[in-house]
């Protein structure tokens, strides 16, 4: 998943391993806002602070580049190949998407250091058990 072309999540087809991979299913982008001071905001640690509510959230040139169908099986189909030579893939689908670039994995470290707040994959009060999508990350 990119942001203003820099990379801020990855998520990997690892259906050979097992671990199943969305790849038959309509994709939604959704947005929330939600109080989770007990276990998102590093286990607890940091609390909102209530004396700025409201909180207003807006999007400004928000796009998204996709295959865009109603997720009806024979509609997905279309989306699921865009063609089979280079001209004729998605943008998503071409050989150079299949993996980061170095500068963009230094991108992704840079984010994950400095701006990643939780991460399920190591949440252990959560999830004993850590998720199969999160091993050999």
């Amino acid at each position: 998943f990119m942001v203003d072309d820099t990379p801020v999540r990855v998520f990997s087809n690892k259906e050979k391993q097992g671990i199943p991979f969305p790849k038959d299913q309509a994709m939604g982008v959704y947005s929330s806002i939600w109080n989770a001071d007990d276990w998102a905001t590093q286990g607890g640690r940091v609390k909102t602070d209530w004396s700025h509510a409201p909180f207003i959230s807006t999007y400004r040139g928000f796009e998204i580049d996709g295959c865009e169908c109603s997720g009806k099986p024979e509609e997905m189909g279309r989306c699921q190949t865009g063609g089979q030579t280079d001209q004729e893939r998605f943008w998503w689908e071409k050989p150079v998407m299949a993996e980061l670039s170095v500068h963009q994995t230094h991108q992704l470290m840079w984010v994950r250091a400095k701006q990643l707040v939780y991460d399920y994959c190591t949440d252990t009060a959560r999830f004993p058990t850590k998720p199969a999508e999160c091993e050999r990350r």
